[in-house]
């Protein structure tokens, strides 16, 4: 289950950073550029290098088949080559669904680094709102310590002082957050060298009304619906089919002793399948296929190894569509979780934006010890707030890339969904 921890208000100022992982961040005076994630999802297709290695991949699948279908006539004859034949287009369909997986994929990491840098620079502002607080409330204390010194006063003094020391450390943290966020940002578009700095246009979330759509049979309908079309169901349901084929090929070769199978002339390792995770997003491990260059022995002894390689195949399938149920039902469970906190907090949001924006604007209120904790949790809360509104929208793009689309608001892929939670047709 998901759980805000409960922190002091300064440490929410620098929360930021616990989102981000690109290392070191540059300032730079180039122009900055605001586009939307269609714009950067654009960027990303144009520039990436894991879509054009998977891009890559395809074509030199389409080169395999060709290689075949080219073979000499004398070569045509073997009684293996109308299996080889099928088992490359077969390799075509695998190298198909890993480029839509790869930018599927690549697609989840443009938008959650996109919304990062809106989160980044929520709690940036926020941060900053906090210092001139601090700063407005010492300047009036120190005018009303010169009419009148007090044993008090210079006890709320020292507190503040040390709070602005402090609040200037979480606001350095929540600059680098924001700075590092915009990186990563560039980075997942397709590079810094080609795109230029990027920042959102957007100044927050947009905002979808999905409670109601959540229901267990709905649930059920999407992991279903997902198992048909994820591309690692259809890479292992493919690769189960060319192992199968394997065992044909093996039954066609009546007197070698030594036979070469399909992965003589492809890399089987270039089939990962499955889905995984360990620590605190474990998930059961996935299985692979296996299939060795060449099987040895005579032909009962050589089929008899191809069938149980293709058993294995049929496992593969089997189990990553397990995993995938799962993946899915998990990632909604985690949407239900942070929604709950998101409306909580979305009641009261407005509210502690008023106590902020009064304490802001009124510094001698703030002295009072009453006051003084209304604006440290009212603050805490404002971060939680924002932490939570990202942590939604990350879950809602992840569950596109989860479903294949099958869920969408429309964030990586066209919507299936409105964002007032109403089915498109």
């Amino acid at each position: 289950m998901l759980k805000i921890k409960s922190i002091s208000f300064f440490s929410v100022i620098g929360i930021a950073t616990f989102f981000t992982g690109l290392a070191g961040f540059a300032r730079s005076e180039e122009a900055v550029k605001k586009i939307t994630l269609t714009e950067a999802l654009e960027l990303m297709n144009a520039n990436h290098p894991r879509i054009h290695a998977a891009e890559a991949s395809l074509r030199g699948s389409e080169a395999g088949l060709r290689g075949v279908q080219n073979l000499p006539l004398f070569a045509k004859l073997s009684p293996d080559m109308k299996y080889r034949r099928q088992q490359s287009e077969l390799g075509i369909e695998v190298a198909d669904a890993g480029l839509r997986q790869e930018i599927r994929d690549t697609s989840y990491g443009v938008a959650r680094s996109y919304f990062l840098v809106i989160y980044s620079k929520q709690q940036r502002d926020l941060s900053e709102q906090v210092l001139q607080i601090l700063n407005k409330n010492i300047k009036a204390l120190e005018i009303k310590m010169a009419l009148k010194k007090t044993p008090e006063d210079e006890i709320k003094m020292q507190k503040l002082k040390l709070g602005l020391v402090e609040a200037k450390h979480k606001n350095s943290l929540a600059i680098t957050g924001f700075e590092r966020a915009k990186a990563l940002l560039m980075e997942e578009v397709g590079g810094r060298k080609k795109i230029g700095i990027i920042e959102p246009v957007e100044k927050d979330f947009p905002s979808y009304d999905l409670v109601g759509l959540l229901t267990p049979s709905f649930i059920d309908e999407m992991v279903e619906k997902t198992v048909e079309i994820r591309e690692e169901v259809i890479k292992s349901s493919k690769a189960s089919q060319i192992l199968a084929l394997e065992v044909n090929a093996q039954k066609s070769a009546r007197f070698n002793p030594k036979f070469r199978t399909f992965a003589s002339g492809s890399d089987i390792h270039y089939i990962p399948i499955g889905v995984q995770g360990r620590g605190d997003n474990f998930t059961p491990e996935a299985i692979t296929v296996e299939m060795p260059s060449s099987l040895v022995g005579r032909k009962p002894d050589r089929v008899a190894r191809a069938q149980a390689f293709a058993d294995r195949g049929a496992a593969v399938e089997e189990s990553t569509k397990n995993l995938i149920r799962l993946e899915v039902r998990n990632a909604f469970q985690l949407l239900l979780e942070t929604r709950t906190s998101f409306n909580e907090l979305n009641k009261v949001e407005p509210e502690l934006k008023k106590i902020i924006s009064d304490l802001h604007d009124n510094p001698l209120v703030f002295l009072t010890n009453d006051n003084a904790e209304l604006f440290e949790k009212a603050g805490k809360m404002l971060g939680s707030y924002n932490q939570t509104k990202f942590i939604t929208m990350d879950n809602l793009a992840d569950l596109e890339r989860i479903t294949s689309g099958t869920f969408s608001v429309g964030l990586t892929c066209p919507a299936t969904i409105t964002n007032d939670g109403k089915r498109i047709k």
